[in-house]
Order: C-alpha cells, then sequence, then structure tokens
C-alpha cells in the first residue's frame, strides 16, 4: 500500500470511529488534462492547500468512499467519468465533500443541474486565481457547517408571501440568473456590472430569502415558482 492510501485509509477509519467526519484542509482536484491539472494543483498549493491530483476522473469516483472529506475541483469534460457525474456520485455524501465544476464549455443546463446536485459553483475557463480560492473557501465553510446545510428550506410566508418580493429589482435579476444557471461572469456582462457587483448583490438576496447554499436558493425558487 502507498503512502497516500495508508494516510487516507488511516484518516477515513478515524472519522469512522468519531461518527463525523474531520474536515481539513484537502482539496482533489480532477483533469484529463495533465497541464492544467499541474497549474491548478500549483495555485491551490500555493495558497495552503493540501491537494491531491487525479488525471483519471475513475479512479477518484473508484477511491473516494475512502477519501478524507475535502473540496473537489472537477473539470468538466473528461474522457472516463465527466464532471457532473463525478458530483453525482459524491451528492450521497454531502457532508464530506463540495464540488467546484469548471468547463471551457458553459451551459445553462449544466449550471443548473450542477447547482441542484449541490454545486458550490460553476467556474468558465479561463478562470482567475481570485475566483479559484474564493470558491474552494466557500466549499470549506460550506464542510464546516454542514449540518446548517442540509436543514429544511426557510418557512412558508403567511398570506401567501414570497421571499422574492424581499429582493430590490436588481437583486430580482440576479439572482433569476442565477437560478437560470449563469455564472458570476455570465451575469455581470448581461446587465452591465462587475463580478464584485453580482456577487454582492447575489449574497444580499440569499441573506433576505434565507438560505446558505446555491442548491437551498435552487430548491427555494423551484417552490417559489410552483416547479416543485
Amino acid at each position: 500500500m502507498t503512502q497516500t492510501s495508508l494516510e487516507s485509509t488511516n484518516s477515513a477509519a478515524s472519522q469512522r470511529e468519531s461518527g463525523s467526519p474531520v474536515v481539513s484542509k484537502r482539496v482533489y482536484v480532477i483533469d484529463d488534462d495533465k497541464a492544467v491539472l499541474d497549474i491548478i494543483q500549483l495555485m491551490l498549493q500555493q495558497a495552503g492547500y493540501d491537494v491531491r491530483a487525479y488525471q483519471f476522473s475513475a479512479q477518484f469516483v473508484e477511491e473516494s468512499a475512502e477519501l478524507p472529506p475535502g473540496v473537489v475541483v472537477t473539470d468538466q469534460v473528461m474522457n472516463q467519468v465527466e464532471g457532473i457525474e463525478v458530483q453525482r456520485h459524491l451528492s450521497a455524501r454531502p457532508s464530506h465533500f463540495r464540488v467546484i465544476l469548471v468547463t471551457a464549455f458553459p451551459r445553462t443546463s449544466l449550471a443548473v443541474a450542477a447547482m441542484k446536485c449541490g454545486a458550490i459553483t460553476v467556474l468558465d475557463k479561463p478562470f482567475d486565481r481570485r475566483e479559484l480560492i474564493e470558491a474552494v473557501e466557500e466549499g470549506f465553510r460550506q464542510l464546516h457547517n454542514a449540518e446548517s446545510f442540509e436543514q429544511a428550506l426557510p418557512p412558508i410566508l403567511p398570506d401567501n408571501g414570497s421571499y422574492l418580493n424581499r429582493l430590490s429589482e436588481r437583486e430580482r435579476e440576479v439572482i433569476q440568473l442565477v437560478y437560470e444557471g449563469a455564472t458570476n461572469k455570465a451575469i455581470g456582462i448581461q446587465l452591465g456590472i462587475s463580478i464584485k457587483t453580482v456577487e454582492k448583490h447575489r449574497g444580499k438576496a440569499m441573506k433576505k430569502m434565507q438560505v446558505l447554499s446555491l442548491a437551498s436558493l435552487v430548491r427555494l425558487m423551484d417552490r417559489e415558482l410552483g416547479r416543485n
């Protein structure tokens, strides 16, 4: 058994004994393009993360049941298991993994599917270091607060009230585009505002709607729009 495998096995055993996952700073990066894999790995290592790189997505899926909790950064288009399928596989263990999907071919349907499976975000290639690090940090924040992210949606408001009515016009525009699967970058271009401004409006709107994750936002929007 390799040192890495031994470390993973011992860590997983400790988690099972304690009954709850212990969140480290482990990031799993999956991309079948070795050059891209190396670049992302270097970015994250320089930011202080413990990175495990996988060029073969099937290998990661096979080993995932024994791996310690962490954030997964996975490319979408790969020769073996595509990124969205990796995410669906991991969705059975939401308190152990959070997923960031990366794609050079952004599609609304892909982003919606990813968010409904609980993705942190979908990053369009090329993305910058700040976007990646912020997404990873959000992933660890969610893992540290996993119990709250599994709670029920906020209560139905009396008198047929709507959480959407709490939003400003701009916040509602942003949230509607997020719900439709647009990335922050795409929303900024469409509305003529910066990515930072998009993030600000999205954060305020989610706070007003009493949701903590994009997955919960999508579920609440389904309920608000009668699409359950």
